[in-house]
């Protein structure tokens, strides 16, 4: 025995440890220190590689600067006439495509006419890309209440209508720190995907279509451009340098001929920053074939954001799409490892750790986990200086400090304390033989809980309200004692484990805590031994006269039983805790007890279990009752009666199963005459006979008659599937 102990911790011990750190490294990795520090690792990481030259970049930003604002006479927001001359003087110096990183959504504030007139420049050209934007608004319905929808806000109608190309969306995608560090590739808008204003460019650049678009979970293909999405409407932007990097020309300098004066000129003498024959920039190249940004530069518009290469928030908007832009054209882009690998890298890590501490131990143990972490952070930043690829260095560095502390933290004897423990924790409740399995064979269920597939089972007393009432309170007692320790001793008989008595009602479940195969069988089988057992409980109470009242000669048990996922473990405090099973599949076979007196039986299981027992036996005879909702649950279930066990069921009680099964079959074919005949005959031929003195009220025969008489008089719908929802627990 000693042996076997031994080879259960070694083999425990790993696997333990692993669950134990990946669990804490999951908590540790998504707080918000770590995810801070994440955010600030990739900011890091970028410092250390640097700006990238991007001397021959296709992007050039016209700049809506402090410079314009104080050279154009009109202040900001200024006439919309300037930037149709704008348009105009692009076109004339050669750009290929325009985009404005502005809204434009209200009419012009000077005069109406300088809209028209924009418009026309929009027109006439067709190679500008106006802004758009989707705006979360939150709306008060009353009392309290309040929704957020999302608007979109678009250029004014004049502008809308004379542009033939999409608007882009110009939303920023901020991190928890405020930082940009992502580029929004579309939003799904009412049914419709809206690009950004850098893919919508990029269309127009590149002359794409709605043909040449097309994406999977990891990938947007633009034409010739392969995107990776970093999800699904996300890709990281690889930025190129510090604010300044791309080219960038102030608003007034590309507007300025000798139709415009600013305000260090007049008449008598004009600089003519874009028209002039020498070195205006219509002469040169700074606009051919380039992809052109209009956006603000002045911190009073306040479209300054922080970035890797500019944590003060000092970069504008429009180069957040400059890089965005420049990111695609390169094919420069920055991978991510996914989260499957990033977690293999924490398994790993941890493992790793665990192996190496617990052979090495002692100084030695803490000097293998410094030099190994130093050589994880310096081999992922290698990778993203020479593959581009970012990996969650931070989680597996939590990963191997966690495996690390928990690891030197592991004492043996916390686990074999542990293992002595188990005989009197699971005595007072299990089988003995289990007891014995468990100790011998290690089958402890883990602390906290596991998802085991096993068999639930629910018994209450019928009317017990009643009993309470007619008996005093030393007789009930003395009466619950004997059918309690009856019942209880059948269910532990055959391998069920008690999970609790809540009054008089019992709750057991079968398959745990070691698991075996044939549960539900078993918990089928159970069920009719207790109301066999109850039978002669019933029958020596009336042999001792007045011992009892004659109420108690008439008693029975419901029963319940259910199988499925469900979770068992011990649950509770550290002082106090129990031994237990919850679940959606648990509150199922409750609601199966339950619901047997709806149909007049006493012993009602779902069709799970009905499939699950047969598969290991035939003892029990299974009569379909219905397919039904219970209360609490939306989905439909079939359920069946127990009528008994094969070797006990007389042939009149097989004779009303065919019979009933007959006008089951009726029933779902709507054929209502038919199935009452066929109820009838059942009826006549039901083990149980209504007869309020044994608390009988009814049997399956019974409801289905008055169900097929109500359906005869009001049929239900055309696509109707024979669910009943039940109203009551």
């Amino acid at each position: 025995m000693a042996a076997t102990q031994k080879t259960w911790k070694s083999r425990l011990v790993l696997p333990g440890l692993l669950l134990g750190s990946l669990l804490i490294t999951i908590l540790i990795a998504f707080s918000s220190p770590v995810m801070q520090l994440k955010l600030d690792i990739t900011d890091q990481f970028f410092e250390y590689r640097g700006p990238i030259a991007i001397e021959d970049t296709s992007v050039v930003i016209v700049s809506i600067s402090q410079q314009a604002d104080q050279e154009i006479p009109e202040k900001y927001p200024w006439p919309t006439n300037l930037y149709a001359k704008l348009v105009e003087h692009l076109n004339e110096a050669g750009a290929k495509v325009i985009g404005f990183d502005v809204l434009f959504d209200k009419r012009d504030n000077y005069d109406l006419t300088n809209d028209t007139l924009f418009a026309e420049a929009i027109s006439k050209h067709k190679n500008v890309v106006l802004g758009t934007n989707v705006q979360s608004t939150v709306q008060n319905r009353g009392q309290g209440s309040r929704s957020t929808a999302l608007m979109l806000v678009r250029p004014n109608r004049v502008l809308q209508s004379a542009n033939p190309n999409k608007n882009g969306i110009v939303r920023a995608q901020h991190d928890t720190d405020g930082a940009i560090r992502k580029y929004i590739l579309g939003i799904d808008y009412n049914n419709e995907k809206l690009y950004s204003l850098g893919l919508e460019l990029l269309k127009l650049y590149a002359d794409l279509d709605s043909t040449d678009i097309s994406e999977t979970g990891e990938i947007l293909s633009f034409g010739s451009y392969q995107i990776p999405k970093y999800n699904d409407n996300l890709m990281s932007i690889n930025y190129f340098g510090p604010p300044g990097t791309f080219p960038r020309h102030s608003f007034e300098t590309v507007i300025d001929d000798s139709t415009v004066i600013l305000t260090s000129e007049d008449s008598t003498f004009q600089i003519n920053s874009f028209s002039d024959p020498d070195f205006g920039l219509k002469h040169t190249d700074a606009f051919k074939d380039k992809i052109v940004l209009v956006g603000a530069t002045m911190p009073e518009l306040h479209d300054l954001h922080a970035t890797p290469f500019a944590k003060q928030g000092t970069m504008p908007g429009v180069e957040m799409h400059a890089n965005a832009i420049q990111t695609v054209l390169s094919g420069n882009y920055i991978h991510h490892t996914s989260p499957l690998a990033n977690i293999v890298f924490v398994i790993i890590a941890i493992a790793i750790m665990i192996i190496a501490v617990r052979w090495l131990s002692g100084l030695w143990g803490f000097v293998f986990y410094v030099g190994f972490s130093i050589s994880v952070f310096g081999l992922t930043l290698w990778s993203f200086l020479q593959l581009n690829t970012m990996t969650d260095v931070v989680a597996i560095l939590v990963a191997m400090l966690v495996g690390y502390i928990t690891t030197q933290s592991y004492e043996y004897i916390v686990e074999q304390r542990e293992k002595r423990r188990i005989r009197g924790l699971f005595s007072s409740y299990v089988s003995p033989a289990i007891v014995e399995e468990m100790v011998e064979e290690g089958k402890e269920p883990e602390l906290g809980g596991d998802e085991v597939y096993m068999t639930a089972f629910f018994s209450d007393i019928q009317s017990f309200s009643t009993f309470s009432e007619r008996m005093p309170a030393k007789t009930l007692v003395r009466l619950i004692n004997e059918y309690l320790s009856a019942m209880t001793n059948i269910v532990r008989e055959h391998g069920g484990t008690l999970d609790k008595y809540i009054g008089d009602a019992i709750v057991a479940f079968f398959g745990a805590p070691v698991p075996h195969k044939d549960h539900a069988y078993k918990a089928c089988v159970v069920s009719q031994l207790m109301q066999y057992k109850l039978a002669e409980l019933r029958k020596k109470w009336r042999e001792e006269g007045e011992r009892w009242p004659e109420i108690v000669q008439h008693m029975r048990n419901r029963i319940g039983i259910n199988t499925g996922k469900m979770v068992t473990g011990n649950m509770g405090s550290e002082s106090r805790f129990n031994y237990t099973m919850m679940g959606d599949n648990v509150n199922l076979a409750a609601r199966c007890e339950s619901g047997a007196k709806q149909f007049g039986v006493y012993t009602m299981v779902t069709a799970d279990t009905k499939e699950e027992a047969e598969k290991y036996g035939d003892r029990c005879v299974f009569r379909y009752l219905d397919r039904i909702v219970v209360k609490g649950r939306t989905k439909p279930i079939d359920v069946y009666e127990i009528m008994g066990l094969r070797d006990r069921i007389t042939e009149q009680e097989l004779a009303c199963k065919e019979k009933f099964e007959e006008g089951i079959a009726a029933y779902q074919k709507q054929e209502w005459n038919r199935a009452i005949a066929l109820f009838n005959e059942s009826s006549e031929l039901e083990y149980f006979i209504p007869n309020e003195e044994s608390f009988i009220y009814t049997n399956p025969s019974l409801v289905y008659i008055n169900r097929c008489e109500v359906m005869r008089e009001n049929p239900p719908p055309e696509d109707w599937n024979g669910v009943y929802v039940m109203e009551s627990k």
